[in-house]
């Protein structure tokens, strides 16, 4: 069938320095095939659209690339670009929301909207969307692949990562063959403030839908999203440029059933800054990211003191890592670097089976163990009995329970030690320089709330790898936000 364009339609704007979000409406009197809409712009830091059917749901998204590009939407996914929702083109009222942040006065958007029948005679020059549907007009469809694995083990995999639907450079396929080639077993794709639609399936390799929330003064990954966020509302406010409308945020995340972590705290300029955000929505911290950026190895430091100053006060947040890939896998930060690959660092869950629930679950209880390269195997024992990391110590009042914590090491590469922790102070080192097991025994009694967790650093004091707490006797917190956490810093 012939392509015909029944309407043609140019919206701009110039822009004053900062955010803004900018709506503009197009009106359409019967349904059609196809929408095409090219975007340019100048003098602009990040600019992200949103498309929005007269029903109100979103159908395309696109973020920004520094170019001219045209993105499609049409009836069958193989005539939509990355981020779009195939289906009806009905007629009524669609909107283009815009967000942007301007650098200069004279940064400019426009906008060139086209609507026609038949097939588009213009190509996308964006991928096509490729995969599953992870959402349809239907409804949100939760990714619900059949289990991979059955056993009860550690599986690895990256929490963590960009393609070219927001600002990373890989295709989703491309994605897929590099975290195969990590021999990873999950992945969580997350992109800036976009949901995929629609990811290429593999039976070696689970991939669930994330977004990583993305605002001037931080960022924080939703893993396992079922639903759009509500990032700015129909009066035209940025809610995520706002601490307490970034609470609201995480909270309807939360009620997502989807796990909220706070991405690194400190990595400046990323590092975040709301200051009266309330840490107790989160359920994880992202400690490690991408150790081949500069600043970052700072950074994690910095983050570990965070995490243990949230455990002192009762807020038991699980310790994550994700490398934040942005980058083609031979690519570097730094000319003649190490390259920025998925699964640096890998986040190890304890699942009794690798499935969407399993791991966010496991997440949850803390089950977790973030390593550059070894691979750590902790077996602990309280009074006899097999715990994980992330579980309590059940503790009578009366009588020492005996902990007994072992740990094999396999892959390391240099001479290193293991360091044992007790609120977040080191009480037993071991040195390691073949595989082990490494045991630290002790006792636990009386009624104190106590935490114990682990790290593996090179004989330099390089971290190569940590091992969430076990603990006893957890105390409440309600509430804990982050000024107040980081005034003890």
């Amino acid at each position: 069938m012939m392509s015909t364009v029944i309407c043609t339609e140019v919206r701009e704007a110039s822009l004053l320095p900062g955010p803004s979000l900018l709506t503009y409406s197009f009106s359409m009197k019967e349904p059609m095939d196809w929408i095409s809409l090219v975007i340019t712009y100048e003098k602009l830091d990040w600019m992200q659209v949103f498309v929005k059917d007269p029903g109100g749901f979103i159908r395309m998204q696109y973020t920004g690339k520094k170019r001219a590009e045209r993105i499609l939407l049409g009836r069958l996914q193989e005539n939509c670009s990355i981020g779009s929702v195939p289906g009806d083109v009905g007629a009524g009222t669609w909107k283009a929301e815009v967000i942007a942040y301007a650098r200069d006065e004279d940064s400019m958007f426009k906008l060139e909207w086209m609507h026609g029948k038949g097939v588009s005679a213009e190509s996308s020059t964006v991928p096509i969307a490729i995969g599953i549907p992870w959402v349809t007009l239907d409804g949100d469809a939760r990714y619900e692949q059949e289990r991979l694995n059955c056993g009860a083990r550690w599986y690895k995999g990256d929490f963590h990562m960009h393609t070219s639907l927001s600002d990373g450079k890989q295709s989703p396929e491309q994605l897929m063959e590099s975290s195969l080639r990590q021999q990873l077993d999950f992945i969580v794709v997350t992109e800036h403030n976009h949901r995929h639609t629609a990811w290429p399936s593999h039976d070696r390799l689970l991939a669930l839908p994330g977004m990583e929330v993305t605002a001037t003064q931080g960022h924080w990954n939703v893993l396992g999203i079922t639903d759009w966020l509500p990032l700015y509302d129909e009066k035209g406010t940025l809610t995520m440029e706002d601490a307490e409308g970034m609470n609201r945020i995480i909270a309807a995340a939360r009620e997502q059933g989807a796990v909220c972590s706070l991405n690194h705290p400190y990595l400046a300029p990323w590092d975040w800054r709301f200051g009266r955000a309330e840490l107790s929505l989160f359920h994880a911290i992202e400690i490690w990211n991408d150790p081949t950026y500069e600043g970052n190895a700072e950074a994690a430091e910095r983050a570990l003191m965070l995490w243990d100053a949230c455990w002192a006060r009762g807020l038991r947040l699980a310790g994550i890592g994700g490398s934040d890939t942005h980058l083609l896998p031979h690519e570097s930060y730094m000319e003649g670097g190490p390259p920025s690959l998925v699964g640096d660092p890998a986040t190890y869950v304890y699942c009794d089976e690798l499935s969407e629930v399993q791991l966010l679950d496991a997440v949850k209880k803390g089950r977790c163990i973030v390593s550059r390269g070894p691979q750590l195997e902790p077996r602990i024992y309280s009074g006899g009995r097999q715990i994980l990391p992330g579980d309590q110590v059940s503790i009578d009042a009366q009588a020492a329970v005996p902990i007994r914590y072992s740990i094999a090491v396999k892959g390391i590469k240099e001479k290193g030690k293991l360091i044992w922790l007790l609120n977040g102070l080191p009480v037993f080192e071991a040195v390691v320089n073949e595989d082990g097991p490494y045991v630290y025994e002790t006792e636990w009694t009386g009624e104190a709330y106590r935490w114990l967790r682990v790290e593996l650093r090179s004989e330099y004091g390089t971290l190569l790898a940590f091992i969430n707490p076990i603990y006893a006797n957890p105390i409440g917190c309600s509430s804990l936000t982050w000024e107040e956490v980081n005034a003890e810093l």
